[in-house]
């Protein structure tokens, strides 16, 4: 319809009303494209929210049972248990500043092999990472210039002990951290006993490998 003035004149010289549908049409259809991409994406996040809530369940399900499996190892003798890691003190394995294992040391490891063999073989996607750690006090001799290489060596001598009994060497590997990673401040001498020790822990082959 076109408005006309009051002599009879169209307000308007062409029908505006197409048009403006058609620009109010291409507007709401604007409108409703946002909302569906909106409702997408809403919709995407919320897929991706929820498979990452099932991979954290899945990880922490996985964590109770490797620690319920390592505390099992417990039983062995020589060792304990805590958050995960099986630690044996250096004392049971070594002697002071040096890394060849005592006789003591050797029989707990050999105690130790079966059960760790078998808990790889129960998790084929982990394998056992064996850390080294020191006191704060510092070693300088002819062998070690610091106590990162004495709990380098002292790792490696425990993962040689533990393939030598069995365990796969493809899934064991050996780090020194020296007294960089204390269990508790060094302020007396049983701090310093309890901060000298091996660590075996299982950790995801991914994280320590490319294949």
């Amino acid at each position: 319809m076109r408005r006309r003035r009051a002599g009879g004149q169209p307000l308007f010289p062409v029908n505006v009303w197409p048009p403006f549908v058609d620009a109010l049409t291409l507007v709401l259809a604007a409108f409703v494209l946002i909302m569906v991409a909106a409702a997408i994406s809403q919709s995407g996040l919320l897929a991706r929210l929820r498979a990452n809530d099932r991979e954290l369940e899945r990880l922490r399900a996985d964590k109770e049972r490797i620690e319920r499996r390592l505390r099992a190892l417990a039983a062995t003798g020589a060792i304990e248990v805590d958050d995960g890691k099986v630690i044996v003190q250096g004392e049971v394995l070594f002697a002071s500043g040096s890394d060849e294992l005592s006789a003591e040391g050797r029989g707990a490891l050999a105690r130790l092999s079966a059960p760790l063999a078998a808990l790889l073989t129960a998790e084929p996607d982990q394998m056992i990472l064996i850390g080294g750690h020191t006191d704060d006090r510092p070693i300088a001799n002819a062998r070690f210039a610091s106590n990162w290489e004495l709990s380098a060596a002292r790792s490696t001598a425990v993962a040689r002990a533990l393939v030598g009994d069995g365990l796969p060497p493809a899934r064991v590997v050996a780090s020194g951290f020296g007294s960089h990673h204390p269990r508790v401040p060094n302020r007396t001498d049983e701090d310093r006993r309890r901060n000298r020790r091996i660590e075996v822990l299982l950790v995801p082959m991914r994280s320590v490998s490319s294949r």
